[in-house]
């Protein structure tokens, strides 16, 4: 019997040891891919722009204006002026201030929008046009380029 239950424990310690080197490889494949996954993000960043010669890629741009907190806010000059409608539905203006700002995600994946999304691009200016499906969302989001760098200006949210 205390042969049997030998075995039995040596069966037990040898799948648990096989266990935790399973792990140990996943483990160190995760930051691999990890790794892959940072190294394509820093390839899409554009280059910054040195000179007012030099003029900045409006879809870079907005990529990095998405979805890095801190350049967006470096983007825009506060207080921000805006219009929204109110509760009688009347377009009045507001300002807003670097500490009243929520960050705005603009470079969304069509599959996931209850709206669509248009960009009208023009050399010195950019208006990204957002229209819900059958949700009345309405806005429109100026942009200007200064010196070679675009910016958020102001936008228009008539939503109802």
């Amino acid at each position: 019997m205390k042969i049997s239950q030998s075995i039995f424990f040596f069966f037990l310690l040898v799948a648990f040891v096989s266990c935790k080197r399973n792990d140990v490889l996943q483990t160190i494949s995760v930051p691999r891919e990890e790794t892959k996954k940072s190294v394509r993000v820093e390839e899409k960043k554009p280059a910054v722009v040195e000179s007012k010669n030099e003029q900045e890629d409006f879809s870079s741009f907005l990529k990095i204006f998405s979805n890095d907190s801190l350049f967006q806010r470096d983007r825009i000059h506060f207080p921000l002026k805006v219009k929204i409608n109110n509760d009688d539905f009347e377009l009045v203006d507001y300002l807003i201030t670097k500490e009243e700002y929520r960050n705005i995600n603009l470079d969304v994946q069509p599959q996931s929008m209850d709206y669509k999304q248009v960009i009208h691009l023009k050399e010195e200016e950019a208006v990204i046009q957002q229209r819900g499906i059958n949700n009345g969302i309405y806005i429109d989001y100026f942009f200007k380029r200064k010196n070679g760098k675009w910016q958020l200006s102001t936008w228009i949210d008539v939503s109802t």
